[in-house]
C-alpha cells in the first residue's frame, strides 16, 4: 500500500512539472508571435526607453533654439566666403577677424575644405536621394546668401539613439534683408552630440506638421563639423528672444504682429491693422530703441507668462503656449487684471483717484493717445482739444518724453478730486520737473478728468 501510494506521489509530481512546462513554453510562443520587428531591436539595446514614434510639437526653449542654432550653422557654411579669410589680425587687436575665427574652428582654409563641411552637415539619405558628392554638393544645396535662421515651429519625433525635428523658419538676407520662408529635418543624435540636416523644398507642405518624419532609430556618425551643441537657456534668455522677436516684428512685419496681439486685447486696444500700424508708424523711431531691462515669469495651467519691461517701463506680456507660439500684450491697462480690479474696488476715493492718474500717465507714456483722450471731460475737450489729432498734436509737443510721476497735494472740492503731481523725465535726456494739476470726476464704471492746458 505504501509503494502504491508513493508512486502515485510521484506521477503527481511529474505531471505537475510538465504541465508547467507547457504552460511557460505556452507563453513564450504567445510572445514570439505578438513581438512587432521594432521591438526586438529595443530589447536587444538593453536599458533603453522604448521609442516614442508619435509626433509631438517641442515645448522646451533650450531644445527649440540649439536646434535652430544648428541650422544655422549649415547656412553658415553655405554663405562663408573663403576670401575672407586673412591671416592678418584686425587693426588694433592681436585676434584675427570674425571670418577667419569661424574658418579655423570648422576647419574650412579653401574652397574644397568648405565643399567638405558642407557635405558633412548633411544626411546620408538626402545625400544619396540627390546624387551629391564632395564635388558638386555647392551647385546641389539651395544658397540663400548670408542669413540669419529664425525658427518658428518645430515638431519632434523621439527615439532612443536619434531624435528628428521638423522645422519651420525665417532666413533673413543680410545684405538685401529679403525674408524667406523655409523647411528643415534635423536629426540629433544627443548620445554622441551630433547632428544631420535635411532641406525641404518648402513648396511641398502646407504646415511644418504635415513633414513626415521618420522612426528610423540609428546612431549618427559624428564628424569635424557636424556637433551639436546644447544650450541650456535661462529665464531672462527665454524672455529676450520674445521681446526681440516681436519687436523686429513690430518694424518689419506689422500685419503679424498684429495677429499675435491677444484677440481681445488687439479689438480693444487698436481695433484694427491699420490703426495698429499707424501706431508702429508714428512710434518707429522710438520702438526702434527699447530695450529690454527687467522680466517676470508666471507659470500658468495653458502655459507660461513671460512680463518684460523695457527701459521706459512699458510692459510687454508674452503667453507662450509653446515655443515661439504665443499671444502678446502691449499694455497692462487695456485689459486690467482680476487682481487689480479688486484691488481698485477695495480702495478709497484718494486711492482710487491715484490709481487713474498712473493710469493716465501709462497711456502717455505707450502713446497711447486714443486712450488717454476718451477719458478726457466732454466740455473739457470741447474747448481745447475737439478732436483725437489737436490732442495727440499738443501732448508730442508738449509732453514728448517718457515720465515718471509723483503725487503731490490732493482735495476734494464739491465732488471734484484735485489731484497735484510732478512729472520726471525717466529717459534722463534733461533733467526737469513738469508740474500738472488733474481734476477728476469718479464715476461708475471709470473716471473723466481735465488737466492745466500749458500755453
Amino acid at each position: 500500500m505504501k509503494k502504491i501510494s508513493l508512486l502515485k506521489k510521484a506521477i503527481i509530481i511529474i505531471s505537475c512539472i510538465i504541465l508547467i512546462i507547457i504552460i511557460i513554453f505556452i507563453i513564450m510562443l504567445y510572445q514570439k508571435e505578438t513581438t512587432l520587428p521594432g521591438d526586438k531591436e529595443i530589447l536587444e539595446r538593453g536599458n533603453h526607453a522604448p521609442t516614442s514614434f508619435e509626433k509631438e510639437i517641442v515645448t522646451d526653449h533650450s531644445t527649440f533654439f540649439s536646434v535652430g542654432d544648428a541650422i544655422q550653422d549649415y547656412l553658415n557654411s553655405i554663405s562663408f566666403n573663403i576670401e575672407d579669410i586673412s591671416l592678418q589680425p584686425v587693426r588694433g587687436s592681436k585676434m584675427p577677424n570674425a571670418a577667419t575665427l569661424y574658418a579655423q574652428d570648422e576647419g574650412i582654409m579653401d574652397e574644397k575644405s568648405k565643399r567638405q563641411a558642407i557635405y558633412n552637415f548633411l544626411n546620408p539619405n538626402y545625400i544619396s536621394q540627390n546624387g551629391i558628392t564632395t564635388e558638386n554638393v555647392l551647385e546641389k544645396v539651395p544658397n540663400n546668401g548670408k542669413v540669419e535662421f529664425t525658427p518658428l515651429e518645430m515638431y519632434q519625433l523621439l527615439g532612443n539613439y536619434r531624435t528628428q525635428y521638423a522645422v519651420y523658419g525665417e532666413m533673413e538676407n543680410m545684405e538685401t534683408e529679403e525674408k524667406t520662408q523655409s523647411y528643415f529635418i534635423v536629426d540629433v543624435d544627443k548620445t554622441n552630440s551630433s547632428f544631420y540636416i535635411t532641406p525641404v523644398e518648402f513648396s511641398k507642405y502646407a504646415n511644418v506638421k504635415d513633414i513626415p518624419l521618420s522612426d528610423e532609430d540609428t546612431s549618427i556618425e559624428l564628424n569635424d563639423n557636424n556637433y551639436f551643441s546644447y544650450t541650456v537657456m535661462q529665464e531672462n534668455d527665454i524672455m529676450l528672444k520674445y521681446f526681440s522677436y516681436y519687436k523686429r516684428l513690430m518694424q518689419e512685419n506689422p500685419d503679424m504682429a498684429y495677429l499675435l496681439l491677444d484677440e481681445e486685447y488687439r479689438n480693444k486696444r487698436f481695433g484694427s491693422v491699420e490703426e495698429f500700424k499707424n501706431y508702429v508708424s508714428k512710434n518707429q523711431e522710438e520702438i526702434q530703441t527699447y530695450v529690454a531691462k527687467e522680466y517676470e515669469v508666471n507659470n500658468l495651467e495653458d502655459g507660461t507668462e513671460y512680463i518684460c519691461q523695457d527701459q521706459y517701463k512699458h510692459s510687454y506680456i508674452f503667453k507662450v503656449s509653446a515655443v515661439m507660439q504665443f499671444q502678446v500684450k502691449l499694455d497692462t491697462y487695456t485689459i486690467e487684471s482680476d487682481e487689480v480690479k479688486q484691488r481698485y474696488q477695495n480702495a478709497d476715493e484718494r486711492r482710487k483717484v491715484e490709481m487713474n492718474v498712473d493710469k493716465w500717465i501709462q497711456m502717455l507714456n505707450y502713446r497711447d493717445y486714443k486712450a488717454a483722450y476718451a477719458v478726457l471731460d466732454e466740455s473739457f475737450k470741447a474747448q481745447y482739444f475737439q478732436t483725437v489729432e489737436w490732442f495727440e498734436e499738443y501732448m508730442r509737443g508738449k509732453f514728448p518724453y517718457y515720465y515718471g510721476l509723483n503725487l503731490s497735494d490732493y482735495s476734494n472740492e464739491a465732488g471734484l478730486y484735485i489731484q497735484k503731481i510732478l512729472l520726471t523725465d525717466i529717459t534722463a535726456k534733461i533733467k526737469m520737473t513738469v508740474p500738472e494739476t488733474i481734476v477728476m470726476k469718479l464715476t461708475d464704471d471709470g473716471f473723466v478728468m481735465s488737466f492745466r492746458v500749458l500755453s
